[in-house]
């Protein structure tokens, strides 16, 4: 199981990301949230993967990144942009994909990154 945390200030297109997500086998979104103060509300779960809404900013993403990680070490993040021309911006240790990716591009991602993740892991 992947535990997802799904942070977006827009309501509607968060709720229908995590619908889409929860409808991939072993995709779990245990918190979405408009907020970056989210980590306090999961500390008892391990989390795997963090997907942010790059529209907050690359300062407020890359300190939520720095902060994930002092408590699962092993986090992944994905940024989500608006536009093409940001996918060419470099966060701390993330990923980032297009907003208005489909559901097979969204698993295609994260399954790459978890596999990136385990075989890391493993060497």
């Amino acid at each position: 199981m992947i535990n997802i945390v799904l942070i977006d200030q827009h309501t509607t297109y968060r709720e229908s990301l995590k619908t889409v997500l929860e409808q991939i086998d072993g995709f779990h979104v245990v918190l979405d949230s408009s907020d970056g103060n989210w980590a306090n509300a999961v500390t008892d779960i391990p989390i795997h993967l963090m997907i942010i809404d790059g529209s907050i900013g690359k300062e407020k993403c890359s300190m939520m990144i720095k902060h994930a990680l002092t408590k699962w070490k092993s986090i992944k993040t994905l940024i989500l942009a608006m536009y093409r021309e940001e996918l060419e911006l470099h966060y701390e240790n993330a990923e980032v994909m297009l907003k208005s990716s489909v559901k097979s591009e969204f698993e295609e991602k994260i399954k790459k990154m978890m596999a990136e993740q385990k075989n890391g892991l493993s060497q």
